[in-house]
């Protein structure tokens, strides 16, 4: 366990290699929320999430073959989950 020292101005600094490997940049935002006597920062995605109905119709183009609609929001949604998941990891 390694500890840290709050400031004057209440901050704090997330050692080198904690933020290296969970992949947190500046400008990284996080849920703070305080569950018994812990202080728990949860880091917060960096694309809000996205529904299928929110990119509805990205995939039209002249000339494309038309695919059912079913098959193409499975597609969206499948694509959306694996983006929200690399930018969870």
């Amino acid at each position: 366990m390694q500890t840290v020292r709050l400031s004057t101005k209440g901050q704090f600094v997330i050692p080198n290699e904690m933020r290296k490997s969970h992949h947190l940049e500046v400008g990284a935002e996080f849920a703070i929320s305080f569950v018994g006597n812990e202080i728990r920062l949860t880091p917060l995605p960096m694309f809000p999430l996205t529904t299928v109905d929110d990119v509805a119709g990205v995939l039209s183009r002249r000339g494309a073959k038309k695919t059912d609609e079913k098959v193409t929001r499975a597609k969206i949604a499948k694509m959306l989950k694996a983006r929200d998941t690399a930018t969870r990891e």
